[in-house]
């Protein structure tokens, strides 16, 4: 890797003429994120885009040197428009300034600066219109919060930036898409948040990033119940008769076509289908575990309803393999891939 020092002029948000630059963070420095982003990027060269690699390059160079990648190394933003001139590399590091050693395989403070910092540093790049597109390792909650960053996770901190209060989690592997409605709770607390506002929002979003990132024009949404057998006309639970329902006629009524809610247990036999464009599940598991199991760690992370791409992987730190070079690549390079897909669908719709 090779640093830069000659700072330039910051460039103007760039023109859909011109390749997208996508941001990538590279998570935990304890766990596998670094090591994801770098053996990728040493075996793939961008060809729609280039990548801009958020991190630390003490934390980066042993990745590098173990998997022969070498690239600039970016002080400042403001070198990203001379860089973009000059240089055929089709990514290369912007350094966070977080030099602080990490404790390897755990949670620590130390941990979550990198990752927050790393965070930050890509959404100041999105509000310049420097950046389309967001793609981020694995980071670990709790040092984020160890840290003093105050979220359950990338979709929340993202949602706080852009002040998009309604953004939303979809899990995408080929044409499989689920959103959970709650995502980050205990589930003693999720029936509180199951509420027609919610809903509604969340559906409003979801048919949304539908037609404008997935090019679908009339996209169909199913909707699990909360209660098991869809709560049997309330002996279950009134979730389904009180909220549920309501919420999908009101968001037939303002043209979304959403349809159920289905017994969960069965939700998912429709996606062989192929009847419907996405699945809202009313809790995180409800539908995380049928598709993480369709996707076998190749699914991404989109997070909807933010005026930016931002796509990540479908797993977690891993501090039990941080290090070691086992970890697969399977899941950054499916997260990096649909970002420059959802970038260009972007630009023909002209959403956002």
């Amino acid at each position: 890797m090779t640093k830069r020092s000659k700072p330039a002029k910051t460039g103007a948000p760039r023109d859909q003429a011109t390749s997208p630059i996508i941001a990538v963070t590279t998570g935990d420095p304890a766990g596998i994120g670094p090591e994801i982003v770098v053996a990728f990027f040493a075996a793939f060269q961008p060809s729609h885009s280039k990548a801009v690699v958020i991190g630390s390059p003490e934390v980066i160079r042993p990745w590098a040197d173990r998997y022969g990648w070498n690239c600039p190394i970016l002080s400042t933003p403001e070198e990203m428009d001379e860089v973009e001139q000059t240089v055929s590399f089709g990514a290369y590091v912007l350094d966070t300034g977080c030099g602080d050693p990490v404790p390897a395989g755990r949670s620590s403070r130390e941990g979550g600066k990198h990752a927050g910092r790393a965070i930050e540093l890509a959404c100041r790049l999105a509000d310049g219109g420097l950046v389309e597109a967001i793609v981020t390792a694995p980071i670990s909650k709790e040092s984020l919060n160890m840290a003093g960053y105050a979220y359950s996770g990338h979709t929340e901190m993202l949602a706080a930036h852009f002040d998009s209060p309604d953004s939303q989690m979809m899990m995408v592997y080929r044409e499989l898409r689920v959103v959970p409605l709650t995502r980050h709770l205990a589930i003693a607390a999720v029936r509180e948040h199951v509420t027609e506002r919610r809903i509604l929002a969340c559906l409003a979003v979801v048919d949304r990033a539908l037609r404008d990132d997935f090019d679908i024009d009339a996209p169909r949404i199913a909707v699990a119940a909360l209660n098991p057998h869809a709560g049997e006309g309330g002996a279950m639970g009134r979730e389904e008769v009180d909220v549920i329902a309501p919420a999908l006629r009101r968001a037939r009524e303002e043209g979304i076509r959403a349809e159920g809610p289905f017994a969960a247990d069965s939700l998912f036999q429709s996606s062989l289908e192929g009847r419907y464009d996405a699945f809202v599940t009313m809790y995180h598991d409800q539908g995380l575990i049928p598709f993480k199991m369709a996707a076998q760690k190749r699914g991404v992370n989109v997070t909807i309803g933010l005026p930016v791409i931002r796509t990540s992987v479908d797993h977690g730190v891993a501090f039990d393999i941080a290090g070691k070079g086992e970890a697969d690549v399977a899941s950054i390079k499916a997260a990096y891939e649909l970002a420059e897909k959802l970038v260009e669908a972007r630009r023909r719709s002209g959403g956002g």
